[in-house]
């Protein structure tokens, strides 16, 4: 916890939540652009890091199935070597220093709700914890078990149930903040803060 306090603190100013905003999604930009579109073209559907609700073992061996030798090689490099080991500490980071910014706007800073700055690191950890499974699966086409597969699955599924739980908890304290700002103005112009009763 200490690291990830660590980590908030030096990262939480609006430069630096810019530059990983930035920076994340412009690795994001490149995946949607140059990888994933080549990887796609070549076994005719999404890859397993764009099935947000997991997928069979029927259909991992028929996307194996469609692979050749350059696109496990993409598939390898940039992709899930380099692109997909920067995007997801980048925008893990982003999120939880955003919300960690936004606890510290709203004086909410408390044990319960640090926990909550975890939780983008999860989303980050199944992540990486998948393209293992990916890189295991793409190298070894002719080993690929069920179990790999479904544990494979797994990761895909957590990782985009932690992604949009991160989400939704920044997008309510954003709102919270906001709200905050409005009830703040309004406060601060009525006539008795002004002097006028």
């Amino acid at each position: 916890m200490r690291i990830l306090n660590y980590l908030n603190t030096q990262t939480y100013s609006v430069r630096s939540l810019s530059y990983l905003f930035v920076s994340s999604h412009l690795i994001l930009l490149v995946m949607m652009t140059y990888t994933f579109p080549k990887i796609i073209k070549q076994i005719g559907s999404s890859p397993f890091d764009l099935c947000p609700l997991g997928y069979s073992t029927s259909t991992a061996r028929s996307l194996l199935n469609n692979l050749n030798g350059q696109t496990i090689d993409l598939y390898l490099f940039p992709q899930l070597t380099l692109l997909d080991l920067l995007y997801p500490f980048l925008l893990a980071l982003f999120l939880s220093s955003f919300l960690f910014r936004l606890f510290t706007l709203l004086k909410s800073k408390n044990k319960a709700k640090t926990i909550l700055l975890i939780v983008p690191f999860l989303a980050m950890i199944f992540d990486y914890s998948e393209n293992v499974c990916i890189i295991l699966m793409i190298t070894k086409l002719n080993e690929v078990s069920d179990s790999l597969i479904h544990l494979s699955s797994t990761f895909t599924i957590l990782k985009g149930v932690f992604s949009s739980i991160a989400w939704i908890i920044l997008l309510y304290y954003s709102i919270k903040w906001i709200r905050m700002q409005i009830n703040y103005k309004k406060t601060k112009a009525s006539p008795i803060k002004k002097g006028w009763l």
